[in-house]
């Protein structure tokens, strides 16, 4: 891994030179005519203090910075795990979440058909109570009717017979004739006699 840090470094240097030389080789360049060396020593100055700089961190911070990194790795690559895991419960629990959903639904149903079934059998008890009670009103009322009919028959008949006796205590004793009485004896003594 120590190559590959070197190589990284090298690349680095070489873009950040090649970078200040493109930014700031204008001055240098605009004073080739001129004899003025101050403009190129600026330059020159510029680049060794970027050399001890990148020296400095490559010498004396190479390390710490490389075990931040690292431990930045670490730290986040431990948070990726979590998330993970966590996730991964949260999947489990919405995946235990929708079974239970879907195990409601049935029992739902089963229950909603098991009440519907419940309640077609008390309709129907209801129903047949409720022609069992009302026959048994009509036969009521019919035998009520029956009573009082015959009860007003026979009430009838007897105000129809007192009646008929009224009258005919009133008309008869004035029409009967002593030949007639005389021939109602003999029909009723006949009729007496054949039985």
């Amino acid at each position: 891994m120590k190559p590959i840090l070197k190589l990284l470094m090298i690349c680095a240097v070489l873009s950040a030179g090649i970078l200040s030389l493109h930014l700031l080789g204008s001055d240098a360049y605009a004073a080739e005519g001129t004899s003025n060396w101050r403009p190129i020593y600026d330059v020159i100055m510029r680049w060794i203090n970027f050399g001890i700089i990148v020296f400095v961190v490559y010498k004396y911070a190479r390390k710490p910075i490389m075990n931040f990194l690292r431990g930045q790795k670490d730290k986040v690559a431990g948070e990726i795990k979590e998330l993970e895991t966590r996730r991964d419960e949260m999947v489990a629990k919405i995946d235990q979440t929708q079974k239970d959903i879907q195990e409601s639904d049935v029992r739902f149903a089963k229950l909603k058909e098991r009440i519907i079934q419940q309640g077609e059998r008390k309709k129907a008890e209801i129903i047949e109570s409720a022609q069992s009670h009302g026959k048994a009103m009509i036969a009521d009322a019919k035998r009520r009717i029956d009573t009082h009919f015959l009860q007003a028959k026979s009430t009838f008949k007897s105000e129809l017979i007192d009646k008929a006796i009224e009258m005919a205590l009133e008309k008869l004793p004035g029409q009967i004739t002593p030949e007639d009485n005389e021939q109602f004896t003999r029909d009723f003594l006949d009729g007496t006699s054949t039985k």
